[in-house]
């Protein structure tokens, strides 16, 4: 009789539970550091904080700057549609002004234009209301028309200032201009 030896391996405890049918290994825990989830969250409500800030910030000064456009009457520059596009008119320095009528030389064409005043026509300088009398020779206006054929001043705007700093808006107004 021969002796039959059996072959005996050894296994270890990991080997055993990954040979058993159906069993898993336990999942492993991921685990994130509170302050890195802290962080991010933090970030997060900031951006979301400054977004909602802003938009009230530009509510705030966007009416302004739209409703000063609308009252001003800067509606046209030599009747190209600037603002609302539905006005139109001219920007120049003053050459002759009289009760009835304004006459104003644009700078870069040297085209001179005369426009009709009447009663209803809004005369303005740096936001306080005036009269034809209030306008010299060489001072610069925005005249607005209620249409491009349209040669009745519906607002005219003396030294109209475009928030480029101090001194006098015509130089800096036909240089940024169309």
């Amino acid at each position: 009789m021969a002796n039959k030896k059996s072959e005996e391996t050894y296994v270890s405890g990991e080997q055993y539970h990954a040979m058993q049918p159906g069993k898993h290994q336990p999942a492993r825990k991921v685990t994130l550091p509170v302050s890195g989830v802290v962080a991010v969250i933090a970030v997060i409500v900031l951006c979301v904080l400054s977004f909602v800030g802003g938009m009230q910030y530009q509510k705030g000064h966007g009416k302004a700057a739209s409703s000063t456009t609308a009252t001003s009457g800067a509606g046209g520059f030599g009747g190209r549609g600037f603002g609302d596009g539905r006005r139109a008119g001219g920007f120049g320095q003053v050459t002759a002004v009289s009760s009835t009528s304004i006459t104003i030389s644009n700078q870069r064409t040297s085209a001179s234009t005369t426009y009709t005043i009447t009663s209803s026509t809004v005369i303005t300088d740096n936001g306080q209301t005036v009269t034809t009398s209030d306008i010299q020779a060489g001072d610069t206006v925005v005249v607005s028309t209620s249409g491009s054929g349209s040669t009745t001043a519906t607002t005219i705007l003396v030294n109209p200032s475009f928030g480029g700093g101090g001194g006098q808006a015509g130089s800096t107004g036909t240089s940024q201009g169309n």
